[in-house]
Formats: structure tokens, sequence, C-alpha cells
């Protein structure tokens, strides 16, 4: 399966984007940390003691040291293609002590070499890759690393552009921004990235992209504005 993609996201999360990442996205996505919470408890209700994890797009490391944090005896393997990621990621794992717990690798997915992983969370990546085979594609390699039964977490934007639902909550989410920052150029920047760069697609092709990667038992648990999150079973 052949595809390109414009927008390059490790160029993007380069040091400026790393170094206030953890503080900026909590203020761009609310109901972040909750976000998360649900993540995790949805994985801890369905997962062994014993879980291997991967985190795809591990990032600042947040959301991996949450789960080695909670779990003692969950293997975790965080995948990022960016060095700046990388290099956050293990300073907030040595920070915690986690380091036996944790591996983090600088890469895509395709480039993982271990698998047989029982549970697989992809927060806030898959929506940087456009719909022309590169989103498929990138749900098949983890489908790939992943055992039957596993469990796999999606949030990522979605909507279909231009209509009234999309509308309502564009809007609703930029008044938000403009009353909760205090930097109304930069909001319009980070607006007009999202506008740009960033892939949306609607909820009824994110459940067929994940049905047509081999996963089914597909339940939405987060709604933020435009940001939507599920979990599906690998069949």
């Amino acid at each position: 399966m052949t595809h390109t993609n414009d927008f390059d996201a490790a160029q993007h999360f380069g040091d400026k984007h790393a170094s206030i990442y953890d503080e900026k996205i909590r203020k761009v996505i609310c109901g972040y940390d909750v976000m998360h919470d649900l993540a995790y408890y949805l994985l801890k209700a369905n997962l062994s003691k014993n879980a291997r994890v991967l985190v795809v797009g591990v990032g600042t490391g947040h959301e991996a040291v949450m789960y080695a944090k909670n779990q003692e005896r969950w293997y975790i393997v965080g995948v990022d293609p960016t060095p700046e990621m990388i290099v956050s990621s293990n300073n907030k794992i040595l920070q915690f002590g986690l380091a036996d717990k944790i591996k983090v690798i600088e890469g895509r997915i395709e480039d993982l070499t271990e698998n047989n992983f029982d549970a697989a969370t992809s927060i806030l990546v898959m929506q940087f890759l456009k719909d022309n085979g590169a989103k498929e594609s990138y749900l098949h390699h983890i489908a790939a690393k992943l055992n039957p039964g596993a469990k796999i977490i999606i949030v990522d934007l979605e909507g279909a552009k231009g209509s009234k639902k999309f509308n309502i909550l564009l809007s609703a989410w930029k008044t938000h921004q403009y009353n909760t920052r205090d930097d109304n150029e930069q909001i319009d920047k980070d607006f007009e990235h999202i506008d740009t760069d960033l892939q949306f697609i609607s909820e009824a092709r994110i459940v067929e992209l994940l049905q047509l990667t081999g996963f089914t038992n597909i339940c939405k648990f987060y709604q933020s504005y435009l940001f939507g999150g599920y979990i599906a079973e690998k069949a």
C-alpha cells in the first residue's frame, strides 16, 4: 500500500513544541486529562496484570508513564518519529524511575520489530495522515503488532469539514479558546495549522477504517468538541 503525506510531524514537533507540549495541549483540548483517564481505565478493565502495551506516538511520555506508575507489571513500548519527543520521554521515564518498565524507540510503527502486544494506543496521531491510503496503512501496521483479541484505543480530530455539525463544534471550540487563553494571535495560528495540516475524516470513516484493518466491537468512549475517542478489538 503506497501513500504520501506532506505534513512532517517529526519536524513540527521539534524542540519548541516538545518543550511546551504538556502545558499547551491541556489548554487546547478540553478534558485532555479525562481523556487519558478514560483510556487507562478501559485498558485496565480489559487487560491482564502482565499486559504488553504499545503506545504509538509516545510524545513526551505522559501516557506511558501514567500506565507504568499504575500497573507494576505492564510492559510498555513507545514509538515516536521525533527525536526531541524521545528525549523528553526518556527524561520523564528516568524522573519517575521507570526505565525497567518502559522502552521508547525513535521511528515509526512500521520500524518496530517487537510484536505480540495485548493493546495499542494511538492518541492524536492518525489525524496527521491523509486518507489516501496512509490512515489505512497506519492501522494495518498497528494491527500486525497485536495479538488476536487485543484492544486498540484511537483518539483524533474528526468530522465532515463544512457540515453544520462540524461548524457548530468548531465555533464553540474557538470561542472556548479565545476565552481561556490570553494569546489570540497564537490561537489564530493554531487554528490555521488545524485547518491546513490536520486530516479530518468523519466518524463513519474512522469506524470503516478500523473495520477494514481487522478491528471489531468498535465503541466510542470520548468526545470533546471535534475530538473523538474509540476502543476496538482485533478480530
